[in-house]
Formats: structure tokens, sequence, C-alpha cells
């Protein structure tokens, strides 16, 4: 069997998940906290053969979860899978990410950064360097995630909270459409500046240690 794990990218890069977007279906997909809108709730599901499985009858396989039937967590998944069925939403937010990507590509356009997105724009990564997008960890190793990360916490020091590691993605929803891109490019661009200016800093320090 085919298994896909949605978990990141169910119900938040296109309707039908990222199975929708590459035409690649599974016989179980498994999905989390995106289809609640962040609330503790988890679910997953597959062809009708696959899921008559499940079950205390004869040959069936037992299923429980520490969430499972939490009426909280139920109740905000409905609530947000309405939200994306009968409204733009994710169209809202794929947009703010293509102007989150447009933006950044200035930025680093003026500091002569080479860079490269990967994957949609409601849930796009980041990744200085040459390379390209990495397709493994070695890849990865090369790109220039030092610099990142010093960017990244310059950021969620001036307010624009990610994760710091750019083999993290950032994660877009549509109240990501009312931002003040402005603001955004101009906190990116001091932020990438600061950045900068510490990673000189450091690889002049290791230099001076290594003599």
């Amino acid at each position: 069997m085919l298994l896909i794990d949605e978990v990141k990218s169910g119900f938040r890069v296109a309707k039908g998940g990222a199975q929708q977007l590459y035409g690649i279906y599974a016989d179980l997909t498994t999905y989390a906290k995106a289809m609640g809108n962040g609330y503790p709730v988890a679910a997953f599901g597959g062809r009708a053969d696959v899921m008559d499985s499940i079950g205390n009858h004869s040959g069936g396989v037992v299923h429980g979860g520490t969430y499972t039937g939490n009426l909280v967590g139920l109740r905000a998944a409905n609530a947000c899978l309405d939200i994306i069925t009968n409204t733009p939403a994710l169209q809202r937010a794929d947009d703010a990410g293509h102007k989150c990507m447009q933006l950044l590509q200035r930025v680093f356009t003026k500091y002569s950064l080479p860079h490269a997105f990967a994957g949609p724009p409601a849930m796009f990564g980041i990744h200085l360097g040459k390379q390209g997008v990495p397709g493994t960890y070695r890849d990865w190793k090369k790109t220039m995630s030092d610099l990142y990360v010093l960017w990244a916490w310059r950021l969620i020091h001036h307010g624009v909270m990610l994760e710091p590691d750019s083999r993290e993605p950032w994660f877009l929803c549509e109240a990501h459409s009312a931002m003040d891109f402005d603001w955004l490019e101009n906190i990116c661009d001091v932020a990438m500046q600061e950045a900068r200016d510490a990673h000189a800093r450091a690889n002049k320090a290791a230099g001076a240690n290594s003599e």
C-alpha cells in the first residue's frame, strides 16, 4: 500500500492536499492540526477496503488515540474544513505566500544572495546558496544554513515568528493576507543586514582562532 503523510500539507496547500497538487493518491493518508486550525486533532483515511479493516471484528485492527473523540478538537476541525470548502481561504493563503516570496526575492537580490524557494506558496521553504533546492540531507548541508539561522533569529527578534531551521517551511494562512507586506519586507531587509554582519564577525573570529 501507498501511505502518504499529509500532517503538514493536508488541507493547507489545496483542498485535496499535496495529492491533488501532484496527482499521486494514497491508499491511506494521515492528517493533523492543519485541519483544525492548530487545535490538537488528527485523522487518517483511505480506500474503503482499507478503512473497513478497522474495528474489533475478527481479523480487524483496533484503533484508539489520546484525543480520539475530543469534542473541542473535532468542532474546530469541522469549522475549519467548512471554511476551506466554502470560502477562498486557501487561495488567499497562496496569494500571501506569493507576495512573501516576491518580497524575499527582492531582499536576497539586494544582498546578492543566491537562493531557491521550495514547495507550494502556502508552505514554501527557503534555501540560501547556489545549490538550489536540496534533495538530500547532504545537499542541504551545502546550503548557507548558518546564515539562514542568524537571519531567522533576527526576524524573531523583530517580531516575525518562524522556525529558525531552513528545513522547515514558512507556514501561511488566510490571516496573513491582511499582513503589512511593506513592513515585512523592511524587517526582512534589516534582519538580513544584521545577520550578514554577525556572520562576517563569526567567520573573522573563526579565522583568527585557526591561526
